[in-house]
C-alpha cells in the first residue's frame, strides 16, 4: 500500500511537471513590458522554487516539534525534519538559479545584491547549517534535540526573510511581486502557475520527502 501511494506521488509529478514544462513552453505568450518578454516564463519555475523552500521551513518546525515532544519516539520525526530541510536547501538553491536567470535577462546581472537575492542567499546558509550542525554531533539522541532546536529556531528569521524583508524595503522585485501576488499576470500565467507548476513542485517535494525518510529509516534498520 505505501509503495502504491508513492508510485501514485511519482505520476502525479511527473504528469503535472510534463504539462507545466508543455505549458510554459508552448502554452503562455511572452510577457509585454518586461525587456526580454520571452524571458518572463521562468517565473513559472521559479515561483514555485520559492513557496516549497518555505513550506519545507513550516514542515521542518512541525517535524522538530515532534521530535522534542516526543523523548523516546523520536526517530521519523528527526529524519522528516532533515529531509524538509535538505529539500529546503535543493529548492533555496533551484530559487536562486532561476532568480539569477530572470535577473540577468531583467535587469543585466545574475546578482546585484539586491534585498531578495540576499535573502534567499541568507536563506540557503540556514538551510546548510542546520545539515552541517547535524553531521558534528555523533550521538544519535542529542543529534536529533540538537536539530530540532535550530530547526524551530531557524523558521523565524527565514520566513521573515521570504515574506517580510522583501516587502519593507526598496527591491528591484517589487514589479515582480505585484505582478504575481497582485493579480498583474496575464491569465494564461496564472493558469499554469497555479493549476500546473505549483501543484507538480508539490508533488515531487512530497515524493522526494518519502523517498528520503525511508532511506533513512532503511539505513537505521540495517545499522541495528
Amino acid at each position: 500500500m505505501r509503495g502504491t501511494i508513492g508510485l501514485h506521488w511519482q505520476i502525479a509529478a511527473g504528469l503535472f511537471l510534463t504539462l507545466t514544462t508543455w505549458g510554459g513552453m508552448a502554452y503562455v505568450r511572452p510577457a509585454m513590458g518586461f525587456l526580454y518578454p520571452d524571458g518572463a516564463r521562468i517565473i513559472i519555475f521559479h515561483v514555485p522554487c520559492a513557496w516549497i523552500a518555505c513550506l519545507a521551513y513550516i514542515t521542518a518546525a512541525y517535524h522538530a516539534v515532534g521530535v522534542l515532544r516526543k523523548p523516546r519516539d523520536w526517530f521519523r520525526s528527526d529524519a522528516s525534519c532533515e529531509a524538509a530541510m535538505e529539500l529546503g536547501l535543493l529548492f533555496s538553491l533551484l530559487t536562486t538559479v532561476t532568480g539569477s536567470i530572470f535577473s540577468r535577462l531583467q535587469w543585466g546581472a545574475f546578482w546585484s545584491w539586491d534585498p531578495r537575492q540576499t535573502s534567499i542567499l541568507v536563506i540557503m546558509l540556514l538551510f546548510a547549517a542546520y545539515l552541517v550542525l547535524r553531521s558534528a554531533v555523533t550521538d544519535p539522541n542529542l543529534r536529533a534535540r540538537l536539530s530540532a532546536a535550530y530547526a524551530l529556531l531557524a523558521v523565524v528569521p527565514g520566513l521573515f526573510l521570504i515574506w517580510v524583508l522583501p516587502r519593507i524595503v526598496n527591491t528591484l522585485h517589487s514589479g515582480a511581486n505585484q505582478a504575481v501576488i497582485g493579480g498583474g499576470m496575464d491569465a494564461q500565467y496564472r493558469t499554469v502557475l497555479y493549476g500546473l507548476a505549483l501543484p507538480g513542485f508539490l508533488c515531487i517535494y512530497a515524493w522526494l520527502m518519502r523517498l528520503r525518510i525511508r532511506a533513512a529509516m532503511v539505513i537505521a534498520a540495517g545499522s541495528n
